[in-house]
């Protein structure tokens, strides 16, 4: 089984970008149970980064392809890891042991390198690796899933660890507060951009990621956002998946009295109006009386209670912006 110093060295090597996605596994069914096929992993729940370490310099990726380095000047250290890798991992910001998604807020779209560096030693970030997917010029992604770790075990980073039991692992985050496990199958090769199987993800609180399509002001302070209108894209012909939908996911108002989301939102918000709806289903006038309605350009979590049959969520709440998604990776999970 080859390890960090099996792999030549060479010049840097161009690998597709794009994260592997892990498919949601059957509720009913739960995860896989066979150790010796399966690795389980705790869910973190950060910001998924593609991280690039080449001649002493680091470079952030997120999900949407997107640079994010100067957001997080604490991971400079990482330049010192390897001559040449690339990890696929989760920035994450630990409060008392435990991710707090909400604290990687302040980070976003931030390219201001001191406000980044008086952010970071209030509360440090924390890239916890679980892939690797070139080493010293070689792309690994073609390699099944037991070599990458044991060349991801012999670098000097925090690897998420592996555990082989699920049941353990599944009472055990969810009494911690963590968000969930992922299994993902030994064998399996990586790869960029696919949502596969052989990773398969169980969340222990129902979270999803919507675009806001529009909001609407406080009763009593019209500058205070006071509600927003989120949706989700879908395809309503599967001969002909590229045809999607923004489907109207109802109006949130829970979680965004802080004056921070407050802010934040109405900066990325403003310079979006439109004249019009842009959802392509009809939205209630019980929702849409005195809306301004965007561009459906921002991503936001949402915790729910489920689903109706229309696919309306129940008591959405607002858990934070999500920077490192683009609109078009939107789907009901």
């Amino acid at each position: 089984m080859p390890g960090a110093r099996d792999f030549g060295r060479s010049c840097a090597l161009m690998v597709d970008m794009r994260p592997m996605l892990a498919t949601p596994a059957d509720p009913d069914r739960g995860l896989p149970k066979d150790g010796a096929r399966w690795a389980y992993e705790v869910k973190w729940d950060g910001w998924r980064v593609l991280t690039e370490i080449h001649d002493g310099a680091v470079r952030l990726w997120s999900r949407s392809e997107r640079e994010i380095t100067p957001a997080f000047p604490e991971l400079e250290s990482l330049a010192s890891v390897h001559p040449d890798v690339l990890l696929d991992g989760e920035i994450v910001i630990l409060a008392d042991g435990v991710p707090n998604f909400t604290a990687l807020a302040d980070r976003i779209h931030l390219t201001d390198r001191r406000r980044a560096s008086a952010l970071a030693a209030k509360a440090p970030a924390t890239l916890i690796a679980f892939d690797v997917l070139r080493m010293s010029g070689v792309d690994l992604t073609g390699r099944p899933w037991r070599e990458r770790r044991a060349a991801l075990e012999e670098l000097p980073v925090q690897a998420s660890p592996i555990y082989e039991d699920v049941d353990v692992l599944l009472a055990a985050t969810q009494e911690q507060g963590l968000e969930g496990v992922v299994a993902k199958r030994r064998s399996s090769v990586y790869r960029p951009g696919a949502r596969s199987s052989d990773w398969r993800k169980l969340a222990h609180r129902r979270v999803q990621s919507v675009v806001i399509g529009g909001w609407r002001p406080e009763v009593n302070d019209r500058n205070q956002i006071g509600a927003l209108l989120i949706g989700v894209w879908s395809s309503p012909d599967p001969d002909h998946p590229g045809s999607r939908q923004l489907r109207f996911a109802g109006r949130m108002g829970s979680g965004l009295a802080a004056a921070g989301p407050q802010a934040d939102l109405r900066r990325l918000l403003t310079p979006l109006k439109l004249d019009a709806s842009p959802f392509d289903d009809a939205v209630p006038r019980l929702d849409s009386k005195g809306a301004t309605w965007v561009e459906p350009r921002i991503v936001v979590d949402v915790r729910h209670l489920g689903r109706t049959e229309n696919g309306r969520l129940r008591q959405p709440v607002f858990r934070g912006i999500r920077a490192d998604l683009e609109p078009e990776d939107v789907r009901y999970e």
